[in-house]
């Protein structure tokens, strides 16, 4: 691990962008290294703001975490991380994974080889950012190429997990309990060595904290059933719960994430006392970057946060 791990924010993109573009401009004069957004199917679409991003920040990393096989061609995705390599040079970042039902749910997609489908994407992705040609890619002329943009999986289980570490540069890792992350971790190193990011969420006071809880849904639905098995949570419950989310009623969400399972999943606090969370994180897990997942009603008050926690980070 570095002396000092690199400190971040991942964004769920539900903000307006022009909101979202001034608070990167914020964190980037403040001292945050990587940005990374979802991609979460008819949200804002990552790949633009970061090619707005990279005009107006000049020295974050900027990375979707993740896109899928299914939204997108593999290809496409690739050549779109070239794009954002252009505009900012060795400050793109490119993340793969299944999709979880947030961002294939609304367009009614159902993955059906996961594993299979990442490990192609993986091999087109590689493909295209060396401008080598394979099974179902040519390299049109005049495509730009960049092979040392790195390649990150985003996954729970641990098959993708092992993936990642036989064919990736580095994994993010968000959305998994606390008590599974030595674990996942243990299998995006099994093969080889590769980066890892650790992204929590997090949740600055108690208002925060419920505005988050019902959307913790999907970290156990997307989850390995060995996760849900340590809960003693079904499937069909979770699903159940997520469906009459869409509906308008997060009552069910809430009876499930209590306070237990919410800080499983959840850093909760003081920046101060966050910042000190992450940095066992880093030290705990060897993490080369640590971060935050923003998914926030007050962006413009989490800036703030994350600015104080970067500067405590600093500081230990």
């Amino acid at each position: 691990m570095p002396e000092r791990p690199r400190l971040g924010i991942w964004l769920f993109p539900d903000v307006p962008a022009p909101t979202l573009l001034g608070a990167l401009e914020a964190l980037d004069r403040g001292g945050l290294d990587e940005f990374w957004v979802g991609d979460e199917g008819p949200a804002r679409e990552p790949f633009a703001l970061l090619a707005a991003a990279a005009a107006r920040t000049g020295r974050l990393g900027l990375g979707v975490a993740v896109t899928n096989p299914y939204v997108r061609h593999p290809a496409i995705g690739a050549a779109a991380a070239l794009t954002i390599d252009e505009l900012a040079p060795g400050r793109a970042r490119l993340g793969i994974g299944p999709g979880g039902g947030m961002a294939l749910g609304p367009l009614g997609i159902v993955r059906r080889h996961p594993l299979a489908d990442v490990r192609d994407t993986l091999r087109l992705s590689r493909a295209v950012l060396r401008g080598e040609a394979t099974e179902g890619y040519t390299p049109p002329a005049g495509a730009p190429t960049a092979p040392q943009l790195p390649l990150y999986v985003g996954a729970r289980g641990e098959g993708l997990n092992r993936l990642a570490s036989e064919l990736a540069d580095g994994v993010f890792v968000g959305g998994i309990p606390r008590a599974m992350l030595a674990t996942t971790i243990g299998w995006a190193r099994s093969r080889r060595p590769v980066k890892v990011a650790i992204y929590p969420a997090v949740a600055f006071d108690d208002e925060a904290a419920e505005h988050l809880r019902p959307s913790m849904i999907y970290a156990y639905l997307d989850a390995p059933e060995e996760t849900r098995a340590r809960e003693g949570l079904r499937r069909e419950d979770l699903a159940e719960a997520a469906a009459a989310m869409h509906e308008g009623d997060d009552d069910p969400a809430r009876r499930i994430i209590d306070d237990a399972r919410l800080d499983q999943l959840v850093l909760r606090g003081t920046p101060e006392h966050v910042a000190v969370q992450l940095v066992a994180l880093a030290t705990e897990h060897a993490a080369e970057e640590v971060g935050l997942a923003l998914t926030t009603a007050d962006l413009a008050a989490d800036v703030d946060a994350v600015l104080a926690t970067v500067a405590a980070a600093g500081r230990r």
